[in-house]
């Protein structure tokens, strides 16, 4: 006699706890399970209806981290709402004296730093000498109380580039010839040139105390000329009264001055012919006196020249006159013929 069949051992998955597990967590398994596991009729209808109703609410309802996702947005979208009630609009600092726009920045609760808007990188020492050209946040955008500022700036006077971190472009001087002056005024102005002279184009026409219907002849600088600094830069117009023409050129007679009239020469006296030059006239030779008849020494030589005055031009007369030699105070002496100086001359 055999006793009752032994029931078969039970698997894991198809233990009670593992089936609920499945249920919750995987409900299509979790009902393949229930329904093959040999539950009761009972049970097993209504582990599977809250098995059904589970799916149906994980279906309807939103995922987790999709809620938690939701909430974090609607979080930081009131915590946005909150600040924006905080948020002030940024002035317009462009065109200030950066040590002005640094101050008035620090007043509205904005700290401020700067740098050279153009391509030379240059630092500012002295914030007085520089002048803002551009902003960061820009004008009229909204940052909270504390926002840092930041100022691109240039040179004061110099020209702002065409953005942030370009070279600079200087004007070129516009041409205003044949426009009346009070015209060229207002274009000048509009290239911040505001050192304008006028003089009259003629010189000898005066220029009234108010020539704005005056016409423009001639400009300097000329057109097209750069302008590196406009307010340093002096301004010439020459013009001239409506209805005159302009001269060929800058500063001449509207009204050609007269010839001058003759100047006559005086009259010049001729100068005095010179005097003739004295011709010398030679001295003829003195004749030799014949001697005595009487008197004088024995020598009958010596006693032929006393008694008058003889001339010798040289020695060779007096040898030739027999005369040789001729001592000191004789007729016909003289220191010429006598070379050593002793008192006789023409010694033989």
């Amino acid at each position: 006699m055999t006793g009752p069949r032994p029931a078969p051992p039970r698997t894991t998955w198809r233990h009670p706890v593992v089936i609920v597990l499945l249920l919750v967590v995987v409900p299509p398994v979790g009902i393949w399970l229930a329904w093959r596991g040999g539950w009761r009729g009972r049970g097993k209808t209504a582990v599977m209806g809250l098995s059904a109703l589970w799916c149906v609410a994980l279906v309807v309802s939103d995922p987790p981290e999709e809620k938690a996702a939701g909430d974090a947005e609607m979080a930081v979208a009131e915590l946005g709402d909150d600040k924006g009630a905080d948020l002030l609009e940024v002035p317009d600092y462009t065109g200030q004296n950066l040590a002005t726009a640094i101050a008035t920045a620090a007043a509205h609760g904005y700290p401020a730093v700067s740098h050279d808007a153009t391509d030379a990188d240059a630092r500012q020492v002295v914030d007085g000498n520089w002048t803002v050209c551009f902003q960061n946040p820009g004008p009229g955008t909204t940052i909270s109380p504390g926002g840092e500022i930041d100022f691109a700036v240039v040179r004061r006077e110099s020209p702002c580039p065409p953005a942030d971190g370009l070279a600079v472009v200087y004007p070129r001087m516009p041409s205003v010839t044949e426009m009346s002056f009070g015209e060229a005024l207002g274009l000048l102005a509009d290239h911040a040139l505001t050192g304008v002279e006028a003089r009259s184009a003629y010189r000898d026409v005066a220029l009234p105390s108010h020539p704005g219907a005056w016409t423009v002849c001639f400009q300097r600088p000329g057109a097209g000329e750069e302008v590196t600094e406009p307010q340093e830069v002096a301004v010439r117009l020459s013009v001239t009264e409506p209805g005159v023409e302009c001269p060929a050129f800058d500063r001449a007679r509207l009204r050609p001055e007269p010839d001058p009239e003759p100047v006559p020469m005086p009259e010049t006296e001729p100068e005095p012919a010179p005097a003739p030059v004295p011709v010398p006239v030679p001295v003829p030779e003195a004749a030799v006196e014949p001697a005595a008849a009487s008197g004088g020494s024995g020598d009958p030589a010596r006693s032929g020249r006393s008694g008058g005055l003889a001339h010798y031009p040289n020695c060779d007369a007096v040898r030739a006159a027999g005369q040789a030699p001729l001592y000191r105070g004789e007729p016909g002496y003289r220191s010429g013929l006598d070379r050593d100086g002793d008192g006789v001359a023409c010694e033989t």
